[in-house]
């Protein structure tokens, strides 16, 4: 019995966890549709864009360019499976589908949220300054929403002691650099990006909340059944 009680305690994930970041989300989703009808915000985005360009510098180059690398698809699910097969084998697969949960998810999202919004990325044409061309829609940034997903799972699942400090750092340094990166590159506008941290962090708020809760659920199963 006090087992029982002790579960439906760890059970418990407030509302609010789940309500709060679904907002967010939402609520980014809607500013995005709104950015892309309004050419003003578009046109001080490339403005921006092109007084970033103007301190382009061959070190500037090269960590633009390679943070791009990192935060890639293919380097990101290299990085995200050899993590995760570390935690399958020292914590259990568990771990391991939880991590990968918090890393990809989000920056799965991203996708959608872009083929909801469909906004057109920075022409080229108007950037003559630029360093990178890209395909596909804009909002929101892909790798900035990878690099704030991964920054944040590394964080929830290995920050318990130590490390947290220098995860910390790392969870908010990797996106600010990534986000910087991509318009530096050019293929991204600023709002694109700033939208990114802001819906990456809510969606990785929203996979962990969801995550306990199939957690709690599963641990109350269990001690029902036994």
């Amino acid at each position: 019995m006090t087992t029982a009680i002790a579960t439906g305690r760890r059970a418990a994930v407030p509302a609010r966890a789940v309500v709060v970041p679904l907002c967010v989300i939402l609520a980014v989703v809607l500013a995005g549709l709104m950015i892309r009808a309004t050419p003003a915000v578009t046109a001080g985005d490339i403005a921006l864009i092109r007084a970033i360009e103007g301190a382009r510098a061959p070190f500037l180059d090269a960590v633009a360019l390679t943070d791009g690398v990192l935060f890639s698809p293919v380097a990101a699910l290299t990085i995200v499976g050899a993590i995760g097969a570390g935690l399958w084998l020292r914590r259990g697969i568990g771990a391991a589908v939880s991590f990968a949960a918090l890393a990809l998810l989000p920056w799965l999202g991203s996708s959608v949220v872009k083929d909801i919004v469909r906004r057109p990325r920075p022409l080229p044409a108007e950037l003559p300054h630029h360093v990178l061309t890209d395909t596909g829609y804009s909002f929101p940034s892909g790798h900035t929403s990878l690099a704030v997903a991964l920054g944040l799972a590394l964080l929830l699942t290995f920050g318990a002691g130590r490390l947290r400090t220098p995860l910390l750092v790392l969870a908010v340094a990797a996106p600010l650099v990534t986000a910087f990166s991509r318009v530096y590159l050019g293929v991204h506008h600023p709002t694109d990006v700033l939208a990114s941290l802001v819906y990456a962090t809510a969606a990785v708020l929203l996979v962990d909340a969801l995550l306990r809760l199939v957690r709690n659920w599963w641990s109350a199963r269990a001690v029902a059944v036994g």
